[in-house]
């Protein structure tokens, strides 16, 4: 009974499974291909990239400071390695960066050592964190640390983060993703001249409800925290730490949101907000996301449930999909409760205002 897919997978033909036409092994077959290619290969793309200005992202210490932190969806149980491919070069050899990713009350951790000694040089730096364990948790938190070499600097560029696709033939057994269960199709049992159960078909729409649930990120962002820099350049470590009023225009994403989560009461669009505020005591924050209203009772990562109450975009026609604008609202109340300057975080303006640190937006 294996449990094999192609890559890409042969898709069924539309017109062969209508009402009256005769149940052939080719669209059985094809669709049980196709449910385990989804499996294996959906959401493995990017769950994070993100850029940074030149000269900005800079960093000179010679001990360990966390810089960012992301929230990332865990995509199903048998997933469990995370490739983080970051941007970054140092002036001098022995630059590292530290990776950690935190599930379940579990801690993963990955450190590499970053290569390149100018911008953009010969590659990447690749970290791969494996999950050991399996946990139920909808969601990790990822948190970066730089360290420079002594007489040096790292300029961080970019970092993207995705999960690696699962290879054929699928392992036997249940697969997960919280409490939905995915069910490898087996090759073996559909070819001709064998019954065609009606435990195939169960277990085949039981697979598409599964995989419709599967997370896809639709906004992540962090701000960075810690920079320093000794370079007489004027960028340098002017780096953004928050998310102002100014942004609201432009700090968003455009993102297709299949229709399947408006008639659907169980799926949602989730937020992670981190809440920073550098000193003082703490007043709720709240925003306007999505068309909703949320509030931050407290500092560091909060989680909302959101509403889908999004007007589609004009651009939709464009791309063929159904698109719409991902991010906080350019709305009068976030331009008045946003608007913060850096002498507003570092306290220097005679108090301490709250800001908006990291945010993560998953939808389905």
């Amino acid at each position: 009974m294996s449990n094999s897919f192609t890559s890409p997978p042969l898709l069924t033909d539309a017109s062969r499974v209508v009402a009256g036409q005769t149940i052939r092994t080719t669209e059985i077959a094809r669709l049980a291909d196709s449910s385990n290619y989804a499996f294996a290969t959906g959401g493995t793309s990017n769950v994070l990239s993100q850029t940074w200005d030149d000269s900005s992202f800079r960093q000179d210490s010679t001990s360990f400071v966390e810089m960012c932190q992301w929230y990332i969806p865990q995509i199903s149980s048998s997933h469990q390695t995370l490739k983080i491919h970051l941007s970054a070069w140092s002036s001098a050899g022995g630059a590292q960066a530290s990776f950690s990713f935190v599930v379940g009350g579990a801690t993963y951790q990955q450190t590499i050592t970053i290569t390149d000694s100018s911008r953009y040089g010969s590659s990447f730096n690749t970290a791969t964190i494996n999950i050991s364990s399996t946990h139920n948790d909808f969601a990790g938190l990822l948190k970066m640390e730089i360290k420079a070499p002594s007489g040096g600097e790292v300029e961080v560029l970019g970092i993207m983060v995705n999960w690696s696709p699962l290879t054929s033939p699928l392992a036997a057994g249940q697969h997960f993703h919280q409490l939905s269960e995915y069910v490898p199709q087996g090759q073996t049992r559909l070819s001709a001249d064998l019954p065609l159960s009606s435990r195939t078909g169960v277990e085949l729409i039981n697979n598409i409800n599964t995989l419709k649930r599967r997370p896809r990120v639709l906004f992540n962002w962090s701000g960075v925290k810690g920079v320093s820099s000794g370079s007489s350049i004027s960028s340098a470590g002017a780096v953004v730490q928050a998310i102002a009023f100014g942004d609201l225009n432009s700090m968003m994403s455009e993102s297709a949101i299949f229709p399947g989560i408006k008639d659907d009461p169980t799926l949602h669009l989730y937020a992670y907000v981190n809440i920073r505020q550098d000193g003082g005591s703490y007043s709720a924050l709240s925003i306007d996301l999505l068309g909703e209203r949320i509030t931050m009772n407290s500092t560091g990562w909060t989680t909302h449930t959101l509403s889908f109450r999004l007007d589609e975009l004009p651009r939709s026609n464009e791309f063929g999909l159904s698109m719409y604008r991902i991010g906080p609202d350019d709305s009068e109340h976030n331009r008045i409760h946003l608007y913060i300057k850096g002498t507003d975080i570092d306290g220097s303006s005679g108090a301490f205002k709250p800001y908006i640190a990291g945010l993560t937006i998953i939808g389905v």
